[in-house]
Parts: structure tokens; sequence; C-alpha cells
């Protein structure tokens, strides 16, 4: 519409042509169109058949109880872009999403969309903006950071703006202006954009015919540049790397999948002789159980150590560390041990337990950590006023207040603590 004026205005006032097209276009700015306001012109509805109609410029999606999740789709697909358009819900919707690089062929789980989705979510958790993939792994990003803005960027009983950014392999979410996730992820590089109609087929969801409105759907994918870098947690999916984020956050790998140049053994200046193995991308801490270690300090039993255990070459002060890792079958207790070590040669020793009981409490939060033979994500941070958080899959589990004593630098040590633990994408930024 502002295009037609703009036009129409050149003419009553005899501007040149060309002048006249080169003004449409800067308005325009290179953005395209995806809903015409009118009809669905350019989409199309797959897997289950909800309701979908065009009331007064919005689309209106109705949730029908006992379909499954339906996607209206583009009839295009895109690789790299940015899109922004405008959602809101009602209250007891279950929840919906934004579909991106997403696909369906008849090979995969028989038509089954697939793919990343940017989550919209009503409900108190707060996890709109968060990153779902769709049919294939599963929650890849949550907003579980209470006290992150992310957590209220969505407004309930309102239009809310989404701005969605995926260039090469970097993706990024903003709810409001307010930036929800940063993905670094190689997946999937093109697909469809889809509009999701969730699922309501089990007697606990929302009964009645719930609704979701898009509206404002626009795309751009010629001449696109990433918005600045923040200090946003990203997650990082592609092994042993550093996205561009978070190498401006200050990030660097203290293990890159191939050498150990950084690490030595916990009495040796060199590598152990034994006891670990590069592999695949990843270092491994095997098991031997000839060795035993008491911590007092933490009132735990005797644990068996291998000869492989190793700690950094480098001291480090307050830090951030981010690593995968995974247990073995032979793994009765996992832990993601460091130490701290004073100018006293005094010694505190932290652990991040990984299995289904930690030693500062219990906790067994279904679906938070990953079995053996299965990658999880780890993250360690140890700020400057001695608060130390510990993360697993992106789920705060521990926090607490270091004495001011302890406050100081150290190795960080990679332990197999009672059985055979692998690590993989290790890497640090000091705070």
């Amino acid at each position: 519409m502002i295009k037609k004026l703009i036009i129409i205005y050149c003419i009553l006032i005899q501007f040149g042509i060309y002048g006249c097209i080169a003004h449409a276009q800067e308005v325009d700015d290179g953005w395209e169109v995806l809903f015409n306001g009118k009809d669905l012109t350019g989409w199309h509805l797959l897997n289950g058949q909800h309701e979908v109609e065009v009331v007064d410029g919005v689309i209106v999606g109705t949730s029908i109880h006992g379909l499954p999740n339906g996607f209206l789709a583009t009839d295009k697909e895109f690789e790299d872009f940015i899109l922004e358009l405008e959602v809101k819900a009602d209250l007891l919707l279950h929840n919906s999403g934004i579909q991106f690089r997403s696909l369906s062929d008849q090979e995969y789980n028989n038509g089954r969309v697939h793919g990343y989705q940017a989550e919209i979510d009503t409900t108190p958790q707060g996890w709109s903006g968060s990153i779902y993939d769709e049919a294939r792994r599963g929650w890849i990003y949550i907003n579980e950071d209470y006290r992150s803005p992310a957590k209220s960027a969505w407004v309930n009983n309102q239009w809310n703006q989404y701005r969605i950014e995926a260039i090469g392999n970097t993706i990024r979410i903003w709810v409001n202006g307010v930036p929800t996730a940063h993905l670094y992820d190689d997946e999937t590089d093109k697909g469809f954009i889809a509009l999701q109609l969730h699922a309501n087929t089990r007697e606990a969801d929302p009964p009645g015919r719930n609704r979701v409105y898009f509206r404002n759907i626009r795309i751009k994918t010629e001449n696109i540049s990433p918005s600045p870098f923040d200090d946003i947690h990203v997650v990082n999916l592609i092994p042993n790397s550093i996205s561009p984020q978070e190498k401006f956050q200050g990030f660097e790998l203290l293990f890159d999948g191939e050498s150990p140049s950084g690490w030595r053994g916990i009495t040796r200046e060199s590598l152990p002789e034994k006891g670990w193995q590069i592999k695949d991308g990843a270092i491994t801490i095997i098991s031997s159980g000839d060795k035993r270690l008491s911590l007092p300090l933490l009132e735990l039993p005797e644990v068996i150590r291998g000869q492989g255990v190793m700690k950094t070459k480098k001291r480090f002060g307050p830090f951030e560390l981010k690593f995968d890792f995974k247990q073995h079958e032979d793994a009765a207790i996992i832990g993601i041990e460091y130490l701290v070590e004073d100018s006293h040669r005094k010694s505190f020793f932290g652990r991040l337990a990984a299995n289904k009981t930690r030693f500062m409490g219990q906790w067994n939060q279904g679906g938070i950590f990953n079995g053996p033979g299965d990658w999880n994500q780890g993250r360690i941070v140890v700020k400057p006023d001695g608060e130390t958080e510990y993360w697993v899959n992106q789920r705060m589990i521990i926090s607490y207040q270091r004495s001011p004593d302890l406050i100081s630098e150290g190795h960080l040590l990679l332990d197999d603590f009672g059985g055979t633990v692998s690590y993989r994408s290790i890497k640090i930024r000091e705070l």
C-alpha cells in the first residue's frame, strides 16, 4: 500500500519514473511480504488438518481436538534470511511455534514436518523464543535462566513481535526486541517457514477450540547482515568449534578435538602415560580403578580414580566453562570436577554430578540428563564475587556462594570419577 501511494504521488507532481521506483525500493528495503492479508496464497497445510482462516488481515489457526500437530507452511523454501512477524495466542492454547528451515519428506516419518521451531509459550515457564527441533532432537535452546529478560519477553493478551535471523550456522531469535536464543548448528541449512497449530489429542490438553493468530509476516533474503553481538548465552552444537558470538564474548577452546597440548597430569608436568585417549574429536578418561582419593571437604566416600586424570597447564580465576560430556556403560557415578588451588596450596574440589543423584541434595528432574552413550552439555560459572552455578543441558541444578577464602585461581581437571568419561567442545572465558 505504501509503495502504491508513493508512485501515485510521484506521478501527480511529475517526478521522473526512475526516481519514483528508487523511492519505492528504499521504503521496501528488500523485504518480501509472505502473507498478503487477504488469503492463504503461497501457503499450504501439512500434517494435522486444523482450521485456518484469514480474518481482518490476520491468519487465525484453531486447534481441533483429536488432531496431531498441523503446520501452515510456505510454498517456498528459504536458506539465509531475516524473518519478522507478529503473534498472539489464547491463554489456554497448549503452545505454538514458528517453524523455519523445516522439511516434510515422505522418507522421513511419512511426511512429518521436522526442523527448527521458535517457541510460542503462554505459560508461566516463559519459554517463548526458545528453540525446539520439531520431530527430531527436541529442545536444543531453552530459556531457563530465571534472571534473564528473555523469561518475560512474551506478554499475554497482546501482539508480540518475533524476529528470527538464520544466517549460515547462526540462528538468533528476539521476542519484542529481547534476545531469547542464540544457536550455532549445522543440522539443516534450508527449508520452509511454517506456523504451528499444536496437537490437541490428550485428555490433559486444554479443552475447547483454542486459537493462535499471526500477522505482518515478512522476510528478507538478500543483502542481509547479522545484528550486533550481545552477551546472551550461546548453545553451540558443532563439536569443538567457537561460534562468532562466542569469540566476541572471549571464549577460547581448551581442547580442539585433536591435541591435548593445554593439559598435563595431576602429579606430573607431562601428560599421563596411560588411562586416556583421543578419538572421534573427544578426549576420554579411562577408568583404571587403581587409585583412590578421599574428599573429606564434601563428605564423599572414597571414589575410584583412573591414571588418565589430567588438569590444565594454565590456572584460571573466575570463569565460565562450557563442555560436552558423555558417560560410558562402566560409569557408576559421573562427576565433572574442577580444582581451585590458591597460593597457600589449599585446594577446593567441586563436582558437577551428572547422574540422578547429586552430592548437594537430591534431584530427579526427568529428561535433564542423557544416559550412558549420549552427549550432555555442561556449564560451570564461577563469578568474581564467589557465586557459583552448575548447569546440565541448560538447566541450572546447583547455585551457591563460595567462601571468600576459596576465591582464587587454579587448574581445571578432567576426571573419570568412577567410570570412563568422554569430553569435547571444552571452552572457557575468564570473567
